[in-house]
């Protein structure tokens, strides 16, 4: 049997399904994770295989991480979550715009 934490939680009880609030920014793309476990890894993805962040450690008695991308080039990506370094992806995907302009259009 192994003896990896990781491994033990995700066998020996039922986890939450974690649910991710994606926002592009000019450079960046801003993930709110929500209904993760303490110790948990998570790690924001493209396409469910390009790595788009660092891989970041849910803080012991939290139950929510905040993970900013790299500096991205304009364009969409469809960000989803791994967590545990799974292979698989435990969210949907969401694409989310980044470098996109808002221009303010007055009327004369």
């Amino acid at each position: 049997m192994r003896k990896d934490k990781s491994y033990l939680r995700l066998v020996g009880t039922s986890t939450p399904q974690p649910t991710i609030e994606a926002l592009g920014g000019p450079k960046t793309i801003t993930v709110h994770v929500d209904n993760v476990l303490p110790g948990q890894m998570c790690e924001v993805l493209h396409n469910g295989m390009l790595s788009l962040s660092h891989r970041v450690v849910v803080e012991d008695s939290a139950t929510s991480v905040t993970i900013t991308t790299f500096n991205l080039k304009q364009g969409e990506y469809n960000v989803s979550l791994r967590l545990d370094g799974r292979l698989d992806c435990v969210t949907e995907a969401q694409t989310v715009v980044v470098g996109e302009q808002f221009e303010v259009r007055r009327s004369s």
